[in-house]
């Protein structure tokens, strides 16, 4: 259970995300855990294009698009968004994630009483628990995601709030920090203050970098 979304749907979050935000809000959301169920052995970051998404739920890019912001500001996940459907986005369930009904409630019913005690929910680290400050310790670091915030604030401008220390989270989680530093320098160089850009050219260098690796 601890590798497997199927909690969530006893949680109350189908009925909640669905008139909380909107009515595509769960199929949304639950197809974003099974592509990180799928991809990563712990929490962590789905990188997918809104257009890919979309399909995968049966929904236009543009509802994909507005449900994913609505998540986030409900702050069930972490996100960055492209300027364009068709470009990779960065996606993050948060931890711990808050659920309608209490985990020990859940965990009572069946067939989730059957599992051993020490057996723990995906997302359902308490506040406070080993469970989430293991999730803290991402692996950008606390030192990477201060120099990004420090590059973010001379290059791109002073407006921030938590979105975008998400996304910034989110870069240094997927990035190497000596590509990050370089190309926050070309964008200051340049005179070009957008964050999606700087996304962008992080994406097609990696990109270039893996393909010429021996």
């Amino acid at each position: 259970m601890a590798l497997s979304p199927l909690w969530l749907q006893r949680s109350g979050l189908p009925e909640f995300l669905n008139s909380q935000v909107n009515r595509t809000a769960w199929l949304v959301f639950k197809t974003v855990v099974e592509l990180d169920c799928a991809r990563n052995a712990r929490p962590g970051t789905v990188e997918i294009t809104p257009f890919e998404l979309a399909s995968m739920c049966g929904l236009d890019a543009q509802t994909t698009v507005r449900t994913l912001e609505g998540l986030r500001r409900k702050k069930y996940l972490a996100l960055f968004l492209p300027e364009h459907p068709e470009e990779t986005a960065l996606v993050e369930v948060k931890v711990p994630l808050p659920s309608p009904r209490p985990v020990e409630e859940i965990r009572e019913e069946f067939p989730f009483n059957r599992l051993e005690p020490g057996v723990r929910f995906r997302y359902a680290a308490e506040a406070g628990s080993p469970a989430e400050e293991e999730h803290r310790e991402w692996a950008g670091g606390k030192r990477d995601l201060e120099r990004v915030i420090d590059l973010y604030l001379n290059t791109v401008g002073f407006k921030i709030n938590t979105f975008i220390l998400d996304e910034l989270r989110l870069i240094c989680q997927r990035f190497e920090p000596s590509e990050v530093e370089k190309v926050f320098s070309r964008a200051e160089k340049n005179d070009i203050r957008s964050l999606g850009w700087i996304v962008k050219e992080l994406y097609r260098t990696n990109r270039r970098r893996l393909k010429n690796r021996p």
